[in-house]
């Protein structure tokens, strides 16, 4: 049996090999960017749809925004006076000469009502009431869509936001609560969050969700490991453009989640006075969007840059050589970027900085391609 030499260095086949090698490389490098972009739309989903206390944190961010106090405020006072409450409380107290100007003064007392709910939801014993209300919601909702509970809150086969308590401190607020206490229906400030006719479709998106969640990331890594795998002789730079791929996703996820945004906020608001909350509750609940794509850029910057300083490249090497002294000694190395680290984490320009796991994500990458550059350097000095 013969056995096949290997192509020489410079033939056709290995030329051939080598294109094919880097078009595969590229592939995964291409695909696994691709599914960046919905692993991270996954994990944003299931975090805020699925965990509570990220439920909890978000809606208590959104009882504190002034333009949603203000909707809030609209709601349950219209809550008061389609049930007719204010408008009898009004009648008894007008002589009987001046009740034909009843439907006028109560009116005029809406825009009154309003201002006085939005004082009311500013307070953090109403604000506690908003935010139990909406874990309760959430906890009952979660657990109809993973099988564990039927409705437990039921209003004509609906799982409701019940604000009937915070409707209640309203009323109060504006004069009207032993009225409203009497004449309020037991569903006045009930929200429908979900009928039972939609429960099944929203488990199957559930399931979907949740395996994007769980599995879509970690073939994110093992495609880009395997690209870098097979780049042999290009290694820095399938992890440079591994890198840029993770920028490229993240500047498409700013765009999903701006136009996105625009898209369902066109769809909701009827009323153009309805667009600031609206605005304000799609950033607010894109929160762990928008951490999550501010730590990859800032990650995939971390490793461009650290790719970038360890070429071979003329600017490269010059930089490397410039900040060797800096470089060389741990000290510096290291408690140069950890000391800029604490103060952005103590500044908190971006929400990234205030969160634990990508600021460790942050650190150990930054670690990791300081002690590269390190080695490389003390590696070219000990080398003159």
């Amino acid at each position: 049996m013969k056995l096949r030499r290997p192509p020489a260095p410079g033939s056709a086949d290995t030329k051939k090999h080598h294109v094919g090698r880097s078009i595969l490389v590229g592939l995964l490098i291409v695909v696994a960017s691709l599914l960046v972009v919905v692993s991270v739309v996954g994990i944003w989903l299931n975090t805020v749809a699925f965990d509570n206390p990220t439920w909890r944190s978000t809606s208590r961010q959104m009882i504190q925004n002034p333009a949603i106090q203000h909707e809030v405020s609209q709601y349950l006072v219209g809550q008061l006076y389609d049930s007719n409450v204010t408008q009898s409380e009004i009648n008894k107290a007008l002589p009987p000469a001046l009740q034909q100007f009843s439907p006028a003064v109560t009116n005029g007392l809406r825009q009154f009502a309003v201002q006085a709910g939005e004082r009311l939801l500013g307070q953090p014993n109403v604000q506690d009431l908003w935010v139990a209300a909406n874990d309760k919601a959430h906890a009952e909702l979660v657990n109809l869509i993973e099988n564990k509970s039927t409705f437990t809150k039921v209003d004509n086969g609906k799982v409701v936001l019940d604000l009937h308590d915070v409707l209640l401190n309203v009323a109060n607020q504006a004069g009207i609560g032993a009225a409203a206490q009497r004449l309020l229906p037991a569903n006045a400030g009930y929200l429908t969050v979900m009928s039972s006719s939609e429960l099944s479709s929203v488990q199957s998106a559930t399931r979907i969700i949740h395996a994007v969640a769980l599995w879509v990331p970690l073939l994110v890594i093992v495609l880009f490991a395997l690209a870098i795998w097979f780049a042999r002789g290009f290694r820095r730079r399938a992890l440079l453009w591994s890198a840029i791929g993770v920028l490229l996703a993240a500047g498409a996820l700013m765009l999903v989640r701006q136009e996105l945004g625009t898209k369902i906020i066109d769809a909701l608001a009827s009323d153009v006075a309805v667009r600031p909350a609206l605005i304000e509750a799609w950033f607010i609940g894109t929160q762990v969007l928008g951490t999550i794509n501010q730590t990859l850029m800032i990650a995939a910057i971390i490793v461009i840059v650290g790719v970038w300083l360890a070429g071979a490249g003329r600017f490269s090497t010059a930089t490397r050589h410039g900040l060797a002294p800096w470089i060389m000694n741990p000290f510096s190395a290291f408690g140069i970027p950890a000391a800029i680290l604490v103060i952005l984490a103590i500044w908190g320009p971006l929400p990234v900085f205030q969160k634990l796991i990508p600021m460790i994500i942050i650190v150990v990458l930054s670690a990791v391609g300081i002690e590269a550059l390190r080695r490389l350097t003390l590696t070219e000095h000990s080398a003159r």
